[in-house]
């Protein structure tokens, strides 16, 4: 061979193993981040439908099948989680929540009507178990009695609880407050369980008055109700303990920096589609912002309004969501009752037609006791039911099965805080009503469907491979329960991005 032939040879032997070390799909795979094994996995992917195990690297989902396969892509520093013959479905996302005010249902604690310290401590504990560290749990109500009867219990019984949060509540009168030790730490004087009460007498119960209190008060933040970041952490916190790895907040209150600063931060355990009120939208189209604009945590591009059922709205309501739609932003309207939902259907169809056909997806919120002759026109235009079965269970006729037969892309949230954000109440409330759907179908409606209801189909709402690792493990398989013991099902674990950011007390 000739020394240029051999030169050729070695040049390509060297380059072909650089290819090999260089491109992703020709080198040796990485090993998984996390392996879930031992699952009942229902995928809601047709291709298959059921798995035992689950492979995650980088916070996508590289693998689903059968126990023994998954297991040998296992290495060194892979995660084992034993779901234990446990039901595993996607994450829940919710398509319609107040995200904020979620959270500031914690910002105060009401003691009425509790009169033990086992009773108070229990419900300090409840809110110390999603509040941020530091975050003041607040509160009133407290018979004057407590003070001499409880006092000194609830300051025992409280410190291991709530060594992380100061607390503060407050006397039904206002003349007394019980304080906590690290709210005690804020006397200008530095006692901390030792106190004076305000009228020179010594306390080592936490109940304190006049000169401590309004010391201890003083030391409140003043942003306490308007603390975004804690307040939504707290929000993040509260809805992983219900499976729920994703939102699209309906607040309206444009909190999408404080999300990202969240996710900067490692404190968000929840992606957020965070949509506008109609009155941004000139800021949102001179920005530049489209439908599901963001990363895989914080999207924008959603614009919410109001029909309230006037025929006289229907003129600014084509022209407004004309505008926004033409924007290319997604319009969401809040419609309950025949002629709000008939008015945003004429509305909607009316501007289809004007800016001509594109996957817009839009959204009636609630669509709650819409006319029968209106509810094919949902499906006719493409235009998602974004509806909330537990919230309105008793409020009128469950149509959900008629949306699907008519293959209308229903979505399921809950409207929290209005009522409880846990889906299972939902799934239960749809399968359990007078027109019943199948489970499967509840269960896809707070999955995939909510993921298609906001543009994130492709990347969520099932579990495959190439999807986000987004999971949820349930103590109950509620597609083969009695009905009745749905809405008893617990969250045992929540999973998101391959992460488990919730497990319950009983599998630590």
């Amino acid at each position: 061979m000739s020394k240029h032939r051999i030169l050729l040879t070695r040049i390509f032997i060297l380059g072909s193993a650089l290819l090999l070390i260089c491109h992703p799909s020709a080198a040796r795979s990485k090993e998984p981040d996390l392996i879930l094994i031992n699952g009942d996995v229902r995928t809601l992917d047709a291709k298959m439908p059921r798995a035992e195990a689950v492979a995650v690297s980088g916070g996508k989902i590289v693998a689903v099948g059968r126990n023994d396969e998954i297991r040998k892509l296992a290495g060194e520093l892979t995660r084992i989680i034993d779901a234990k013959g446990r039901l595993v479905l996607p994450g829940f996302n919710d398509s319609h929540v107040h995200f904020a005010a979620i959270g500031n249902k914690f910002s105060s604690l009401d003691v009425r009507g509790l009169t033990s310290a086992e009773a108070v401590a229990a419900k300090a504990a409840e809110y110390a178990r999603f509040l941020p560290k530091g975050r003041w749990i607040l509160g009133s109500g407290f018979a004057n009695e407590f003070a001499q009867t409880e006092g000194k219990r609830l300051f025992e019984l409280i410190a291991p609880i709530t060594d992380s949060n100061p607390v503060l509540l407050y006397s039904a009168d206002g003349k007394w407050a019980f304080a906590n030790a690290l709210a005690l730490e804020h006397l200008n004087d530095g006692r901390s369980s030792r106190t004076e009460n305000g009228s020179g007498e010594r306390s080592i119960d936490g109940i304190i008055s006049g000169l401590a209190m309004r010391q201890i008060a003083s030391a409140v933040p003043s942003d306490h109700l308007r603390n975004w970041p804690e307040i939504l952490e707290t929000a993040s916190n509260y809805a992983a303990s219900f499976g729920v790895t994703s939102v699209q907040d309906m607040h309206s209150d444009e909190l999408a920096d404080v999300y990202r600063q969240l996710d900067r931060e490692g404190k968000l355990k929840t992606r957020v589609y965070d949509c506008s009120p109609m009155s941004a939208l000139p800021k949102l189209a001179n920005l530049g912002v489209k439908a599901a604009t963001g990363d895989a945590m914080v999207r924008t591009g959603c614009v919410k309004y109001f029909s309230e059922g006037d025929e006289a709205e229907l003129p600014e309501l084509r022209r407004d969501i004309a505008a926004a739609d033409k924007a290319g932003l997604q319009v969401m309207i809040h419609a309950i009752g025949p002629r709000a939902n008939r008015i945003v259907l004429d509305a909607f169809e009316w501007a289809a037609k004007k800016n001509g056909r594109r996957d817009r997806r839009f959204r009636v919120e609630h669509a709650q006791n819409a006319n029968s002759e209106d509810v094919p026109r949902f499906a006719r235009g493409a235009i998602i039911p974004s509806m909330q079965p537990w919230l309105f269970s008793r409020s009128g006729p469950a149509i959900f099965g008629r949306h699907l037969q008519l293959h209308s892309p229903l979505a399921f949230g809950s409207d929290a805080p209005m009522v409880e954000i846990n889906p299972l109440l939902g799934i239960a409330a749809a399968v359990n009503g007078p027109d019943g759907i199948s489970v499967e179908d509840a269960v896809r409606a707070y999955t995939a469907g909510s993921a298609y209801a906001e543009f994130q189909e492709k990347v969520k709402g099932k579990i495959k491979s190439g999807q986000m690792a987004d999971m949820v493990i349930l103590s109950e398989d509620i597609f083969e329960v009695d009905p009745a013991r749905i809405a008893g099902t617990r969250i045992v674990a929540t999973i998101l991005n391959g992460s488990v950011v919730y497990l319950h007390q009983a599998e630590r």
